[in-house]
């Protein structure tokens, strides 16, 4: 394989979405599992924390990739455009959501545990041990990503990207660690107590460490190699089978986890890198990556058809996925879509010219 690494563009990072569409097809898929018509030789074991953890790697890879190629570009990076910047692409489709629960709860379709609503829509509910509810229970990861959101970019202003990425290695490595002492202290509480920050970012931090890493990883010849080694693709069996043994806590936590990141790391660069591969074009059909565009809205409004304990026709597979299907594509195509020009603006304003030429072109927006 000769042709050269795609690197980012003013189209975005190639394969991303795609990746999303596998992680929101494996969360989907894990939820629907149980509920009426679903057939159990589809995906017999339960794949949807892996679908969140791949959600977690992408994010971490991504925000980072785009503080850094702004902090590049502009000498700076901007706290107050990063926080619009998300509040934009975030809060509209999440806050519709929590509007749409609190109605259904309002109108007795089903009733929220009391400050269940509170938790959600102050993005704490990885922290609410107590009021959970199947409605909104999912929504611990995205209150995960809006806490990673908030710190990231402020350690990365304060001690520098370097700093910063040493500390998400640290996080990368000491979480599993962490979990596992938990675990032997008090089992039990790798269930709740696991779903706190410090336990759960690992993921994060380690597609932090490769966006840190990538400029000097792509200089390496070995790292090419791998990338392009025609039996990379094995890497995806290996997900598989590591998240299978997600049922063996002490091996999961001590060797299982940080390889589980780290193959979930390698598919992420040889498919970004190397979208020629037959699994990136795969990825980049334009079906799969409008899956994935759409993977935000779909992760929120799912929830609400794939309760297992009721029979109701909207609660049916396939009917449910239509319906969750459905919403997601109203959400984005009213909500997200449009916000997305405003959005892609926000960014600093361009240093002066230097003696040595015009600055370098903006990065992709997220």
């Amino acid at each position: 394989m000769t042709k050269p690494p795609s690197k980012v563009s003013s189209g975005g990072i190639p394969s991303l979405d795609g990746l999303r569409a596998v992680s929101i097809l494996l969360v989907v898929l894990a939820h629907a599992r149980g509920t009426r018509g679903y057939p159990g030789w589809v995906l017999e074991n339960d794949h949807g924390y892996l679908g969140v953890q791949v959600f977690f790697v992408i994010s971490g890879f991504l925000i980072t990739t785009l503080l850094l190629e702004e902090e590049k570009t502009y000498r700076t990076i901007s706290l107050k455009l990063f926080y619009a910047r998300r509040t934009i692409r975030i809060f509209p489709p999440f806050y519709l959501f929590l509007v749409v629960m609190a109605g259904l709860d309002w109108a007795g379709i089903f009733t929220l545990p009391k400050y269940n609503l509170l938790f959600a829509a102050t993005y704490t509910m990885n922290y609410n041990i107590k009021y959970t509810v199947w409605f909104t229970a999912h929504l611990w990861s995205l209150a995960v990503e809006e806490q990673f959101y908030l710190t990231w970019p402020l350690l990365i202003k304060l001690f520098g990207s370097a700093r910063a990425i040493r500390a998400a290695l640290v996080l990368a490595l000491g979480a599993p660690l962490a979990l596992f002492v938990l675990y032997l202290m008090v089992p039990t509480a790798t269930a709740t107590v696991g779903l706190f920050f410090p336990f759960v970012a690992d993921s994060i931090a380690a597609g932090c460490v490769l966006a840190g890493a990538m400029p000097w990883l792509r200089k390496q010849a070995w790292f090419q190699a791998a990338l392009t080694a025609s039996y990379g693709w094995l890497a995806v069996v290996l997900i598989a089978l590591l998240a299978v043994m997600r049922g063996h806590p002490r091996f999961h936590f001590l060797i299982g986890e940080p390889l589980l990141n780290l193959s979930i790391c390698y598919v992420l660069a040889r498919y970004t890198e190397y979208p020629e591969t037959l699994g990136g074009r795969l990825l980049n059909l334009p079906a799969v990556a409008w899956i994935g565009k759409l993977s935000y809205s779909i992760y929120l409004w799912q929830q609400l058809f794939m309760n297992p304990v009721t029979g109701a026709f909207l609660q049916s597979f396939p009917a449910n996925m239509g319906f969750a299907l459905a919403c997601a594509v109203a959400s984005y195509y009213t909500v997200e879509r449009p916000l997305a020009g405003l959005r892609k603006r926000m960014r600093p304003a361009p240093p002066a010219p230097s003696r040595r030429g015009p600055p370098p072109d903006a990065p992709a927006a997220s």
